[in-house]
């Protein structure tokens, strides 16, 4: 669609307890449709910087579509007024009143307004969802559904959680200082019940309108497996696009024209009534890694055409079973620096973790494929581990290796239990993230398993030593689910 003149004004407007947020609104040029222009509401991610300014070129972008966009800055964000309770019930009020006011004052169908955004946008867009009932469809993008998961992620802090939502200079009603407070008293259960209520995944069924969810394989601080969750609970017309972008993930131009493409389409089907073919096609649009081929898919399959490899004494990874006793590897967490801990940690966004921990890895390796092998959803990894104090973390990290010996990560994931009993066999059985990823042939799987992993988690400083079996009685494997 060709570029029309637009305008482009700013205004403030009064939310319930008399907050002023700053906000833009860009209509198109001409005459308004009979019912008034379909519009789209836009809110920006959550940030030092964070502000409605982000969306304006989008903004702009979509008006010259024909669509009246309005953008606005989050209360204690960017110029608006008032304090940010970091997605609480005060901000789904405003966003009420936003909306409200997007259908009072702007000549607008009423019947078609769409809410998107990315991160902190993409909360307030299920939020609309949720508590919007005049809302036509949304497309939330890079956020998580489970946010007990996103601040206590398997029983290990997230470090993207702490180190970015956690530290942002943004007028903050204080439940940054709060959430640090809790971390380090240990009450990391309290911090999972507060965060909690602010999981779109606990209110899927209050969603009645079309859904299309967005985002990055490779986000660092918000893995796609509850996304995957939310959207195979959802009960309306959905889509979904899992590729390049997300929080500090892998960005492609072209992924993010296509991405861009799918989110155009739907909205022209949703809010303009036209024909763009989008429903008839696969359900979700996946990037198939290394590459960016795109695919449709009906599904991320679960619990079918899974792969077992077992992890071998000898550093394999085989399809056979180990068949007799072996010796078992060690799994150390060893502190070299006494007086660093979590309070230091979390005071200098783990700068100092490397000289204070020993990173150990014990590394298993599969043949050579001799065809392509895709997988497609969670792999995981059972593991037979015997620690020897109740604390205890185990990192499982799976790479593409070529014959160059060039690797890859493919996904990773961890657990992590401050309840071990001590002495005691147990099961430890992690989840990796959900991923697309085509191995080629000639290339072999490698399987890392470790003590930390800081990009993702803050560590335990305890000392341990925890055994990792791989006998036949206690046979460690790895699962892939094959497409």
């Amino acid at each position: 669609m060709s570029a029309s003149p637009l305008r482009e004004t700013q205004t403030w407007l009064s939310m319930n307890d008399g907050v002023r947020l700053d906000a833009s609104v860009i209509t198109p040029m001409g005459q308004a449709p009979a019912s008034g222009w379909p519009a789209v509401l836009l809110v920006h991610g959550h940030g030092d910087t964070g502000c409605k300014a982000s969306c304006l070129p989008r903004a702009r972008r979509l008006a010259a579509r024909a669509y009246l966009t309005v953008a606005y800055s989050v209360r204690g964000q960017g110029a608006s007024e008032g304090l940010t309770f970091h997605m609480g019930p005060r901000e789904i009020f405003d966003l009420q009143d936003v909306v409200a006011w997007i259908l009072q004052e702007c000549p607008v169908d009423a019947e078609r307004l769409a809410v998107c955004g990315s991160s902190q946008g993409g909360w307030h867009a299920y939020m609309a969802a949720i508590h919007c009932p005049e809302v036509a469809t949304v497309v939330p993008e890079n956020i998580f559904t489970d946010y007990a998961s996103f601040v206590v992620r398997h029983g290990c802090l997230n470090r993207w959680f702490f180190t970015r939502t956690m530290r942002r200079r943004i007028m903050t009603a204080g439940f940054q200082e709060l959430a640090r407070q809790w971390a380090l008293a240990g009450d990391w259960e309290l911090l999972r019940c507060w965060m909690d209520e602010r999981s779109p995944l606990n209110f899927v069924d209050r969603i009645h309108c079309p859904v299309f969810i967005v985002h990055g394989w490779h986000d660092v601080g918000m893995p796609p497996n509850e996304v995957v969750q939310m959207f195979d609970r959802l009960q309306v017309p959905k889509k979904l696009y899992l590729g390049a972008g997300g929080h500090d993930g892998i960005e492609q131009e072209e992924a993010k024209g296509m991405r861009e493409a799918l989110v155009d389409r739907w909205l022209d089907h949703w809010l303009q009534g036209q024909d763009t073919g989008i429903l008839e096609e696969a359900p979700i649009t996946v990037a198939r890694r290394p590459g960016w081929d795109h695919v449709g898919v009906a599904r991320i399959p679960v619990g079918e055409s899974r792969h077992r490899l077992h992890l071998r004494v000898d550093g394999r990874l085989t399809e056979a079973a180990p068949d007799g006793p072996t010796i078992p590897s060690n799994i150390n967490n060893f502190p070299t620096d006494p007086d660093y801990g979590l309070a230091q940690a979390l005071r200098d966004d783990m700068v100092g973790v490397q000289g204070a921990l020993v990173r150990e890895e014990v590394v298993f390796e599969s043949e050579p494929v001799t065809g392509e092998l895709v997988i497609l959803g969670s792999p995981s990894a059972a593991l037979h581990i015997l620690p020897n104090r109740p604390d205890v973390q185990v990192h499982v990290e799976l790479y593409d290796v070529s014959a160059e010996e060039e690797a890859m990560l493919i996904c990773r994931g961890h657990l992590g239990t401050r309840s071990a009993v001590a002495g005691s066999h147990r099961l430890a059985e992690v989840v990796l993230a959900t991923i697309c990823h085509q191995l080629s042939v000639g290339h072999r799987l490698r399987l890392v398993v470790a003590n930390l992993n800081t990009t993702f988690a803050y560590p335990y400083f305890t000392h341990s030593c925890t055994r990792l079996f791989h006998d036949d009685e206690r046979p460690s494997h790895l699962i892939l689910p094959l497409a």
